[in-house]
């Protein structure tokens, strides 16, 4: 079979902006269905991948029969999503009892009967210490009950790619005899890796400073990009969009005044903190609590960035605010330190929630690729009629 011609299908639950559909295009996988309950994502996966058909509908509503109608007689290869993860996630309280929790079932409901060839469940990484491991027992037996050998990893996006210390639990499962492997880390500080980290500045380094500029809606670029990575965010786009400032507050800017590269609020002396930061001094050593040390925390550029979460327009919330102005992140440089390209387009409200819960898309299409890989291989086509 050549790859050229090789377009397996995909369906994508719990779709969001579509990071992880892009990933998996990015691969080679065709999307057929994309599955989401917030209509402000659905709004923003159909302006950026207009062939694939879409439903803004609670999980639940969805059958194996309305699936395979829409796969018209050919065969699911993936079933792919990323169900919740608040009720997991270490960014805020965990709740035990979260229905979220539980809504993963209805990828393993429609895995049993689509009987795809590959699944991918993506998560937090707290799911592996939810409960002592509960969930993850839960999900890895779950597939194993509908038939699948499966096995999870956590993956960092840095290690493919991605300007991002982001860290996601990642279950594979398969039902044509493969064995479970994982994509090789293709970046890294180890001399054996073929490319380094993607820095913040490799990353965003091109976009225009803002000075305070809060209502320009769209930017010429005024530079050559200057890496791989800016070249790769510029393909097929023509002009920057969502580049714009959200103001502080003075008493935010303040902080941020003594707040240098790579540093956070631990770097502020007491007497320019917040009232309410100042508390959280230890009285031994005058630092602050180990959990307060990424509040106002100012990314460096030689670095990849910390966790983009849904909270980046908050520079009180976490290390989001920009290396060299005193503000946090515009949409565009957040949509790029994610992967995504800048011809993506968001669309709607809750763009911060769009972006910070997505899928970066160059993690998904490592992932998505060398599932690819894995279809393409001679040695399991056989298992398909003995397994299906």
């Amino acid at each position: 079979m050549s790859s050229s011609s090789f377009e397996p299908t995909c369906v994508d639950l719990f779709c969001g902006a579509g990071g992880l559909s892009d990933g998996l295009r990015q691969a080679g996988f065709n999307p057929v269905l994309a599955v989401d309950n917030d209509a402000n994502a659905i709004a923003t996966y159909e302006a950026n991948h207009p062939d694939t058909a879409t439903a803004c509908e609670d999980i639940a509503n969805i059958t194996g029969d309305s699936v395979r109608e829409l796969l018209g007689g050919k065969e699911l290869d993936l079933l792919a999503g990323g169900p919740s993860c608040q009720g997991y996630s270490t960014h805020g309280k965990r709740i035990e009892d979260d229905p979220r929790n539980f809504l993963f079932r209805h990828m393993i409901r429609l895995g049993e009967e689509l009987r795809p060839k590959w699944i991918l469940i993506e998560n937090v990484r707290g799911l592996l210490t939810f409960r002592k491991g509960h969930f993850r027992n839960l999900i890895t037996e779950s597939l194993e009950s509908i038939g699948y050998e499966v096995d999870a990893k956590v993956l960092c996006a840095a290690d493919y790619g991605v300007p991002q210390l982001r860290h996601r639990i990642f279950f594979l499962a398969n039902r044509i005899g493969c064995p479970i492997t994982f994509p090789q880390p293709t970046h890294g500080d180890d001399e054996w890796l073929a490319n380094p980290y993607v820095t913040v500045d490799d990353a965003i380094g091109d976009l225009p400073l803002l000075k305070g500029e809060l209502n320009c809606d769209e930017w010429i670029y005024k530079s050559r990009p200057k890496s791989d990575f800016q070249r790769y965010a510029r393909r097929y786009n023509p002009k920057l969009t969502l580049h714009q400032a959200n103001g502080v507050s003075e008493m935010s800017a303040g902080v941020l005044r003594h707040v240098g590269e790579g540093e956070g609020l631990r770097s502020v002396p007491t007497e320019h903190l917040p009232a309410r930061f100042r508390k959280m001094r230890r009285i031994s050593n005058g630092q602050l609590r180990q959990d307060c040390t990424t509040l106002y925390h100012r990314l460096h550029r030689q670095r990849p960035a910390y966790t983009i979460t849904c909270y980046y327009r908050n520079v009180a919330s976490g290390p989001f605010a920009h290396p060299l102005e005193d503000r946090s992140l515009s949409h565009r440089e957040a949509a790029r330190l994610m992967s995504f390209q800048d011809r993506y387009k968001f669309r709607g409200t809750g763009l911060p929630r769009q972006i910070g819960n997505a899928v970066p898309p160059l993690l998904a299409k490592a992932v998505g690729g060398h599932i690819y890989n894995q279809l393409l291989n001679p040695e399991y086509q056989g298992e398909l009629t003995a397994s299906g």
